[in-house]
């Protein structure tokens, strides 16, 4: 199908669950393409990616890396579903904000204090990163709506990207749950999340309410 979205990635806890939950929220068709831990390094997946990151997406004829720009693209061809702010809406400026602070100044750390944890980088990475991480994520929770979303009262890829980087920072133990549940759990009651399980890592560390 031409609409249908090739979704490289290692499975669902990786950046790919912003690019299958995006998808699940549009409905769009999703080929699952399994990649290897390690596999990404090597040739033929670096012709996809020469990076050697994931997730890699192939849609409609186009091949499509880094998650930002990846949902950012895939949301602009549908502006009816509102899922991004146009440069025309007062709340552009908030809306690239949120970009910023969860894709830049919190998942980039908080994914290499994660691969740290788990032996998949130098375990000096966490002591060095975590007095800013808990600070950074402090501010956040914050400045987190005590009800409803990010910016321009709707669900936007915002809240996607800042799910992922809260998701982390809760498995990783940098938060607590109580800090950010009223926030995530109307997130995880979204039927499009649930289709991409996009919460499953996170389900231990959360206290039921």
């Amino acid at each position: 199908m031409e609409n249908t979205l090739i979704l490289h990635s290692f499975g669902t806890n990786d950046r790919s669950g912003k690019v299958r939950w995006l998808a699940h929220e549009l409905g769009l068709p999703i080929t699952e393409q399994k990649v290897a831990f390690g596999a990404q390094r090597q040739y033929p997946y670096r012709d996809l990616n020469p990076f050697a990151a994931v997730p890699t997406v192939q849609w409609r004829g186009q091949t499509l890396i880094e998650s930002e720009a990846i949902l950012t693209y895939i949301a602009e061809q549908y502006p009816e579903q509102q899922l991004i702010v146009l440069p025309t809406e007062p709340s552009r400026a908030d809306f690239l904000q949120w970009q910023a602070i969860s894709c830049t100044t919190l998942e980039a750390k908080l994914v290499e204090y994660t691969l740290a944890a788990a032996g998949i980088l130098p375990a000096e990475i966490q002591p060095l990163t975590e007095k800013t991480l808990r600070f950074k994520l402090r501010i956040v929770t914050e400045r987190l709506p005590q009800q409803g979303f990010l910016v321009a009262d709707r669900f936007t890829v915002a809240d996607i990207h800042l799910a992922y980087s809260l998701r982390l920072a809760v498995s990783s133990k940098l938060l607590d749950w109580s800090d950010v549940a009223h926030y995530l759990e109307p997130l995880m009651t979204r039927p499009a999340a649930q289709q991409a399980e996009f919460f499953g890592s996170i389900q231990r560390h959360a206290v039921p309410s």
